[in-house]
């Protein structure tokens, strides 16, 4: 499998709201139920997001990943409206998300949040083979980080969305999660697997201001540079973005890309997805990002770029 296209969107932002009740508006929710119906439901579109559907679909990628914030205020029924729109998306060996901060906006039961959406973020078939043939699963004592491998592809799902207090949308790793990483990685990269990280919050601490940074961005930056990576895809910020981080086996290029549902123009970038062409052949590892969405509001979703985001040559691959 030398080529390998990932469709990369974030940000979904399930429109309409549903119905929420009374009971469910306490606490941080009344502040994100009067933001949505004050703002939010004017920016993100159901419409846009389904015509940004339609034309992924006809690109037929291989796999497609969703970096977080499914939902708006993390009620019930909008997991529940989730999965079904998953389910509608594609079945959960072929899509892949993980959770953003609007997946945690509050503290839920279990089986009342994110549980419901669990077989788009865990292990695959081959992730599990892997975890047992390096003996990984002693390292990995809880959900996250996940492992999904495709051919000589691994993708690792991470878990940075938290309850955070009132207008406060920061995430955190934790040590547990920052520790499993390190072995993961640090495995795959002798394993010659290319790796691709997952996660909702910009890595880096320099990406956004600090009620919306991941908490623990020094760390993890600190650990990607030791072990490295190839890929690490990102949204939260609403904006396209590629970054550099050196690292111990090469540039990391770290990609964000804008909410998959805003069809407002204005500070943030309409609505958009990457498409990620990742190409293991003998010789070198590229990747050629395709930018696909809208250029104004009630436009079509067309291509708005094309470029190279990722070249490593095989001389390098055992630098490591």
């Amino acid at each position: 499998m030398p080529t390998f296209t990932i469709a990369h969107l974030s940000d979904i932002h399930l429109s309409p709201l549903p119905k929420v009740s009374v009971n469910e508006l306490m606490g941080k929710r009344i502040l994100g139920y009067l933001n949505w119906h004050r703002k939010r439901k004017k920016i993100h579109l159901f419409a846009v997001l389904q015509k940004l559907i339609d034309d992924l679909k006809l690109q037929q990628p291989d796999h497609i990943v969703i970096t977080g914030d499914l939902v708006n205020i993390s009620t019930t029924l909008e997991f529940e409206i989730a999965r079904r729109w998953l389910a509608h998306l594609g079945r959960s060996e072929n899509v892949t998300i993980i959770p953003g901060n609007h997946d945690a906006y509050v503290p839920l039961a279990p089986g009342k949040g994110m549980d419901l959406l669990r077989d788009y973020m865990t292990d695959n078939l081959a992730g599990k083979e892997l975890i047992h043939e390096i003996g990984l699963h002693e390292a990995l004592t809880s959900d996250f980080p996940f492992i999904r491998r495709f051919g000589n592809i691994a993708l690792v799902g991470l878990r940075s969305g938290i309850p955070t207090p009132p207008f406060m949308a920061s995430g955190k790793l934790g040590e547990v999660q920052r520790k499993a990483l390190r072995t993961i990685l640090i495995c795959l990269r002798r394993m010659n697997l290319f790796r691709v990280v997952l996660i909702h919050h910009p890595p880096l601490p320099w990406q956004t201001g600090w009620s919306r940074a991941l908490r623990d961005g020094e760390s993890l930056s600190a650990l990607l540079r030791e072990t490295g990576s190839e890929l690490v895809l990102y949204g939260h910020l609403h904006r396209q973005s590629v970054a550099r981080l050196e690292s111990c086996g090469g540039d990391i290029s770290i990609l964000g890309v804008p909410s998959a549902s805003r069809g407002m123009a204005g500070d943030e970038t309409l609505a958009r997805y990457n498409l990620l062409r990742i190409d293991t052949g003998k010789h070198n590892w590229t990747v050629d990002m395709i930018g696909r969405g809208l250029k104004t509001a009630d436009g079509p979703v067309e291509e708005l770029e094309r470029r190279r985001v990722f070249e490593l040559a095989y001389q390098d691959l055992n630098k490591f």
